[in-house]
């Protein structure tokens, strides 16, 4: 598994150390020449979106490539280290752009005085780790649900898999959204929450919904966690065979 890891890196490390690189350059540029305070606020969050969109294509693009490589066939490792491998490298990358994003913010908090967000994380700092939670579960979640339509589609051998990898993709969440939110309505939470109809409030309810939190952690919140769980595994399994099946034949 961590050689596997260490390989996916190695493969992605310029491409890795090159996002690093522009967005050092990027800050320290918007820190120099810019004295707008909104205007610095909107394309830091802007240079942060960026990278975070080419981190999480990334491990997309290597558990591609990985399915269709012959020598990753020969090597004689579990199926399940081939998905959790990208899937790992991807989660690292998010998490470490995540913690210099947040240690940014707080800086920029602090030196601007801006106690109300401040104040927010400190009244409810329970909430504030909860949401940090739900969000890297969501980001895990969704990798494996992009895996496997990745998945299904190579496993086609024909013309036009990559477009039926993204019809299934999409049947996949608005199916189990719609079954998520049939059974757990009133959890703002989880990555099937944000393809159900109540969209907006579901990206909400993962930053914000303070005063409801109690009610949800009981209730739908854990409900609609077990259920995305169940799924994962499921999803999981089903990689594992496809995967199996195709290095047999």
């Amino acid at each position: 598994m961590m050689k596997l890891l260490k390989y996916d890196f190695k493969r992605n490390s310029a491409k890795l150390l090159g996002v690093a690189v522009v967005l050092i350059l990027a800050q320290l540029s918007i820190m120099l020449l810019m004295n707008d305070i909104t205007l610095i606020i909107v394309i830091t969050l802007l240079t942060y979106m960026i990278a975070g969109v080419i981190l999480f294509i990334t491990p997309i693009r290597t558990y591609s490539y990985n399915l269709k490589a012959y020598h990753r066939k020969l090597l004689p490792v579990h199926s399940l280290k081939t998905i959790i491998s990208p899937i790992a490298m991807g989660f690292i990358c998010l998490l470490i752009l995540g913690l210099i994003m947040l240690i940014h913010g707080y800086v920029y908090l602090t030196v601007y005085d801006n106690t109300q967000i401040l104040y927010i994380i400190k009244t409810y700092p329970m909430d504030t780790i909860i949401s940090l939670l739900s969000a890297c579960w969501i980001i895990i979640n969704m990798f494996i649900t992009i895996f496997l339509a990745i998945t299904i589609a190579t496993s086609i051998r024909s013309k036009g898999s990559f477009w039926i990898g993204i019809v299934v993709f999409f049947i996949i969440v608005n199916g189990l959204s719609w079954l998520d939110n049939l059974l757990f309505g009133g959890a703002e939470w989880g990555f099937f929450r944000i393809f159900a109809d109540e969209s907006n409030s579901s990206v909400n309810g993962v930053l914000t919904n303070m005063n409801s939190l109690q009610t949800s952690i009981s209730g739908g919140m854990i409900g609609s966690f077990i259920f995305e769980l169940v799924c994962s595994v499921a999803f999981l399994y089903v990689m594992v065979k496809l995967i199996d099946r195709k290095v047999e034949a």
